[in-house]
C-alpha cells in the first residue's frame, strides 16, 4: 500500500519499510541491512486506513506524490527528529521525579534514585521561546514529567505561564496530589486550566496491573475535587490489549456523569517504549481502529467508521476561521494516522448525541477549510462572500435530527470554541455554546510502527532546556531523545 522510512526494531537505526494489506489488516514490514526483515501488525482495518489516507490528501495536498526530504538533528545524526510543523501544544518536563512506579510508563520514570527539578529561571526562557515563534506563537503549554505536581515551585511555574500570556495551561498528572482539596484550589488560583488525568478504568484490578497499586477511589476523589472549581479534565486511559479494552465504555459513562468539567477522553494505545513491565499481551498492537470499533460496540453511540475522523481535520476549521477573519494564520495539521476521534453534544438531561448524527462533519471540515477572504475586496463584498460560505455550512445541519434547543448558531459557536478553549471556560458558555465532549485516541509510535512521515508532521512537541523543539515520538521512541535531554538536565539542574 505504501512505502516509508522507519527504524529497525532491534538496532533502532533508520530502515526502509513497506505497508502491506493482509486480509484486511495493515502490516509494516521493516528491512534492516544488519537484522533482516521484521513484520508487525499496526492497524486492524484497511478500509479505515484508506479513509485516513484520503484525509491526508486533503490536509497535505502539496505533498501528495512528492517525496519528503528527511530533517536531521546534530544530536542524532542520521535520524529525522524535527517536525516541519509549528507546535499546537508544547510540552515541558519540569522533573523526572514521580510518586508512582507504574509497570507501564513510556517516560520510564521512577520513584527513587537520582532526579532533577528544572528551576524557574530555566523554564522561563523555554516558555518565552514559544511565544516568540513566528509566524505562529504557541500559547498552549503542558507541564509534564515525571509527576510535575511534585515540583517545589509548581505554583510559581503556573503563575509564570499565566502571566506571560499562555491561553491554555494543562498538566499531565497521575492526580495523586489533586486528591487534596486545598492543592486543587491553589492550582486554580495559580492559573491551571486543565488536568490531563491518567485514568485507566473503573476497576482496581486494572490499576494494580498497570500502575502497581489500587487507585480508583483516589481517581474518583480527584474528579470530584475538580468539579468544585472552574478547571477542566481530560481523562487519559492507556489501553492495553488483554487488560482494559473492556473499560472504554465504562470510562465514557463515568465522564458523562461529570460532563460539565470533563471535556473529553484521550485514549492512548499502549506503546512498546519506555518501561513495559507487564504481561506480554499488553503490547499486542491495540490501535485506533480497535478503539473506534470497541467504543461503538460498548456504547452503541457511534457508527463505525462513519462517525470517526482524524483530529487534524479540526485544523481545517481553524484555517477557515482565520481566513474569515482575514488573519491568514497557518493551521498546522498532524498526520491523519496519528489521531482519531468523535464529538458529542451533551443535552440538559446529560444524554450524549454524536454530532455526526445531525451535522455532516465531513462536509463541515471540507467547507471550512475552503473558506477564503480576499483582502482586496471592499468590506461589503467580503461580508457577502463570507455569508455565502456560512450558508454552505448551514446546509450541513439537519434540524429535524438535532436535539431540541440546539441551533445552528450554537453549533458554530461551539466549533469556534474548539479553536479557543478559553471560551469553554467562560461563565456564559452554556448559553452561547453547548456542553460538548470528545472521545479520541492518539497513537504514539514505537519501533513496530515508526514512520518518519508522521514524525515530520508532528504538532505535539517537547521543549528542551536550550529551547529546541523535539517531536513527541522522537523524544520518547525512535531516537528517544528523552535520554539525551535528561542526562543533560541531571548534570545541570537542581537535584531532588
Amino acid at each position: 500500500m505504501d512505502r516509508t522510512l522507519s527504524v529497525c526494531p532491534v538496532c533502532k537505526r533508520p530502515a526502509a519499510a513497506t505497508l502491506l494489506d493482509r486480509a484486511g489488516r495493515i502490516f509494516q514490514r521493516t528491512e534492516c541491512e544488519e537484522h533482516g526483515v521484521s513484520d508487525s501488525m499496526i492497524f486492524s482495518d484497511v478500509s479505515l486506513y484508506r479513509l485516513l489516507d484520503e484525509w491526508n490528501d486533503m490536509l497535505f495536498p502539496a505533498s501528495v506524490g512528492v517525496p519528503e526530504p528527511p530533517l536531521r538533528s546534530p544530536a542524532s545524526p542520521g535520524l529525522q527528529v524535527l517536525s516541519a510543523n509549528a507546535p499546537t501544544l508544547a510540552v515541558i518536563d519540569i522533573t523526572n521525579h514521580c510518586n508512582l512506579r507504574c509497570p507501564l510508563c513510556f517516560a520510564e520514570t521512577n520513584g527513587h534514585g537520582s532526579h532533577y527539578f528544572l528551576v524557574l529561571d530555566q523554564i522561563r526562557p523555554m516558555l518565552s521561546s514559544l511565544l516568540e515563534r513566528r509566524p505562529t506563537p504557541c500559547r498552549s503549554i503542558q507541564f509534564s514529567g515525571g509527576e510535575p505536581t511534585l515540583h517545589p515551585q509548581f505554583f510559581d511555574i503556573l503563575r509564570t505561564a499565566r502571566d506571560m500570556g499562555f491561553t491554555h495551561i494543562q498538566v499531565a498528572t497521575n492526580g495523586r496530589r489533586f486528591a487534596e482539596p486545598e492543592f486543587v484550589f491553589q492550582c486554580e488560583e495559580a492559573g491551571l486550566h486543565t488536568l490531563y488525568l491518567q485514568f485507566d478504568g473503573m476497576d482496581d484490578r486494572i490499576y494494580r496491573k498497570l500502575r502497581g497499586r489500587p487507585l480508583l477511589e483516589e481517581k474518583i476523589r480527584v474528579v470530584e475535587n475538580v468539579t468544585r472549581t472552574n478547571m477542566r479534565l481530560v481523562l487519559v486511559p492507556t489501553i492495553a490489549a488483554g487488560i482494559n479494552v473492556d473499560q472504554i465504555g465504562p470510562i465514557f459513562y463515568f465522564a458523562l456523569r461529570h460532563s460539565r468539567h470533563v471535556t473529553g477522553i484521550s485514549i492512548q494505545p499502549a506503546a512498546d517504549t519506555g518501561r513495559v513491565d507487564v504481561a506480554t499481551e499488553s503490547v499486542v498492537p491495540f490501535n485506533l481502529a480497535d478503539m473506534a470499533m470497541e467504543f461503538s460496540r460498548q456504547t452503541n453511540l457511534t457508527r463505525y467508521p462513519e462517525d470517526w475522523f482524524p483530529l487534524s481535520a479540526v485544523s481545517m476549521i481553524s484555517c477557515g476561521l482565520s481566513n474569515a477573519r482575514n488573519e491568514r494564520l497557518p493551521a498546522a495539521s498532524c498526520d491523519a494516522h496519528c489521531s482519531l476521534g468523535t464529538y458529542f453534544y451533551i443535552d440538559h438531561e446529560n444524554r450524549a448525541h454524536c454530532l455526526n448524527g445531525f451535522l455532516n462533519l465531513r462536509e463541515i471540515f471540507r467547507s471550512a477549510g475552503g473558506f477564503a477572504s480576499d483582502e482586496h475586496q471592499c468590506g461589503l463584498k467580503r461580508r457577502i462572500s463570507q455569508l455565502r460560505q456560512f450558508q454552505l455550512l448551514n446546509r450541513c445541519f439537519d434540524r429535524a435530527k438535532a436535539p431540541r434547543g440546539l441551533t445552528f448558531k450554537r453549533v458554530l459557536q461551539g466549533l469556534d470554541g474548539w479553536e479557543d478553549k478559553s471560551r469553554g471556560r467562560a461563565s456564559d458558555w452554556a448559553r452561547r455554546g453547548f456542553n460538548g465532549m470528545f472521545v479520541a485516541g492518539m497513537h504514539f509510535m514505537d519501533h513496530h510502527d515508526y514512520n518518519f512521515r508522521r514524525l515530520r508532521r508532528c504538532i505535539i512537541q517537547y521543549v528542551t532546556t536550550d529551547s529546541r523543539l523535539i517531536p513527541f515520538c522522537s523524544y520518547n521512541s525512535g531516537a528517544r531523545l528523552r535520554t539525551v535531554e535528561e542526562s543533560a538536565r541531571g548534570a545541570g539542574a537542581v537535584r531532588a
